[in-house]
């Protein structure tokens, strides 16, 4: 059955935030990523592969009167400002006050946000939401598949569904499958209540990646089992959590909608976590020294593309800083030809190259400016400004297809056999139009040391020979106790050993 006119808001206020990185994150880094208002969002996401794009497709298909209010998501960094918060946030609390018939309001969510001063912002739009709308409106979220599923989220939500992915090609995918829930609410179907199951451990699941056979993909292949086969489960949702979130429920959890509260529900999330807890320590990341990556990266090609060393700790994706120099002082110093580097965070060195001009000579202090106890401090290069762009690109792998995006001003600087990417906005590597807006052919390079976590691997992997993944110190650490944590339950698991049981039983009840 269609909702034929039901009024919809549908708004997007996405950050994954790291607790301990120095740099606030304001409405300027959102704008520099998405920062969409009204009918904006309809333009720039209808037909791409966007959960805006999935809400709108959906809208359609159903027959919604969909009304977009907000289009945020900045790149992963410090705590979004409170101003910057509420400035988002406010937009749309009015537009529910002033909606007419409001049936439902339909979010996309991060769930690992951080806000000064708010360890769960997440958890209190939710909660300003459900004061404005009462209990009879549909309020439905989708997550990020590294959301720290919190008890004020969980309790205000009606209904939740993670990405199931990693890299997180399936946003599209998610976006609509949150709609055919929400329609089935509102139609009387179901009577969604949800269930959560967590553990004492802020780190697991791999990391949620779900390329190969790690736990992470042995877990989701068990959730679409229970799916199919445990009757008045709805929909599975696991979560590996983000541990660089300071706060109490930091870490990973399932959440299993059920129609209607039920002990089968919260047995499926219990048995989930109970295999996530068994394989806590597995993970499928391997890193390797600078030092290695060098001598890895000066042996003849045995294959054709890119041999990809990704700076993994300074992965903007997880809230590194994207600006360690200790991997591209290596590469400078060995020369290997066909390097490139970058792209790096520096907006005053890309500013200073394009200054100097096209085919120009110029001299600068590139990285380590952002915090040189993480990655290194700023290395002096003197070479030739052989690209200029705006940074502006359009997504075209698999990642969010279709969109649009920008490194900002950007410059490339030749020094003897290497490219350095200097770009004045934090992005991770995420797609090649990247690189090809700079006259840089990534499949044709030799070397390709990029800033990445995970995501890249969605359209670089297939086109590259090999993958290593570099430790360089960056704030993207491996090593979680080196973190102040302050708010985090504890005992948990990393931080406190043998001490965080695994017989925790950490639930959040339905609403």
């Amino acid at each position: 059955m269609k909702g034929l006119g039901m009024k919809v808001i549908a708004a997007r206020i996405c950050h994954e935030s790291h607790s301990f990185s120095v740099l606030p994150t304001t409405l300027t880094e959102f704008a520099n990523m998405e920062l969409l208002w009204g009918d904006e969002i309809v333009r720039q996401r209808k037909g791409t592969r966007s959960e805006m794009g999935g809400f709108i497709a959906a809208a359609e298909e159903l027959g919604w009167d969909l009304t977009p209010v907000v289009s945020a998501n900045a790149a992963p960094s410090g705590p979004v400002t409170a101003v910057s918060y509420e400035a988002m946030v406010e937009p749309v609390l009015r537009s529910i006050r002033a909606a007419k018939g409001l049936r439902a309001v339909v979010l996309s969510l991060h769930g690992s946000m951080y806000v000064e001063g708010l360890p769960d912002p997440e958890g209190d739009l939710l909660a300003r939401i459900r004061r404005e709308i009462g209990d009879e409106v549909v309020l439905a979220a989708t997550l990020d598949l590294h959301a720290n599923v919190t008890a004020q989220m969980a309790g205000h939500c009606s209904l939740m569904t993670s990405y199931r992915t990693t890299p997180h090609v399936d946003q599209f995918e998610t976006g609509k499958r949150l709609c055919a829930l929400v329609q089935r609410a509102l139609n009387g179907e179901i009577d969604p209540a949800i269930h959560v199951a967590r553990r004492a451990m802020i780190i697991g699941m791999d990391i949620g990646r779900t390329l190969g056979d790690g736990p992470m993909v042995r877990l989701l292949q068990e959730a679409r089992r229970l799916e199919r086969s445990v009757p008045g489960i709805l929909d599975i949702s696991v979560n590996a959590g983000f541990s660089f979130g300071d706060v109490y429920e930091a870490g990973p959890s399932v959440v299993v909608i059920g129609d209607g509260p039920s002990e089968a529900c919260q047995q499926a999330a219990e048995r989930l976590m109970d295999m996530a807890e068994q394989s806590r320590d597995v993970s499928t990341v391997r890193l390797i020294s600078v030092e290695d990556a060098i001598a890895k990266a000066a042996r003849p090609a045995s294959a054709p593309g890119p041999l990809i060393l990704a700076d993994y700790t300074d992965g903007p994706g997880g809230g590194g800083y994207g600006d360690a120099t200790k991997l591209l002082a290596a590469l400078l110093e060995a020369q290997i030809p066909g390097t490139v580097v970058g792209a790096l965070y520096d907006p005053e060195s890309a500013q200073q190259a394009i200054a100097a001009g096209l085919g120009r000579a110029c001299s600068l202090h590139v990285g380590g400016k952002t915090d040189p106890r993480f990655g290194g401090p700023p290395v002096p290069i003197t070479g030739i400004v052989s690209a200029i762009s705006d940074g502006c690109y359009v997504r075209k792998g698999p990642f969010e297809t279709g969109t649009r995006a920008s490194l900002g001003p950007s410059a490339v600087i030749t020094v003897g056999s290497v490219q350095v990417i200097v770009a004045s906005y934090r992005v991770q590597a995420e797609d090649r139009e990247q690189y090809r807006i700079l006259g840089i052919d990534p499949d044709q390079v030799n070397i390709l040391a990029l800033k990445g976590i995970n995501h890249f691997r969605a359209d670089f992997e297939s086109h590259a020979r090999e993958i290593a993944f570099v430790e360089a110190g960056g704030i993207h650490a491996t090593d979680l106790t080196t973190l102040p944590y302050a708010l985090v339950r504890r005992p948990v698991w990393p931080l406190d050993g043998d001490a965080a049981t695994r017989t925790e039983r950490s639930t959040s009840p339905s609403r």
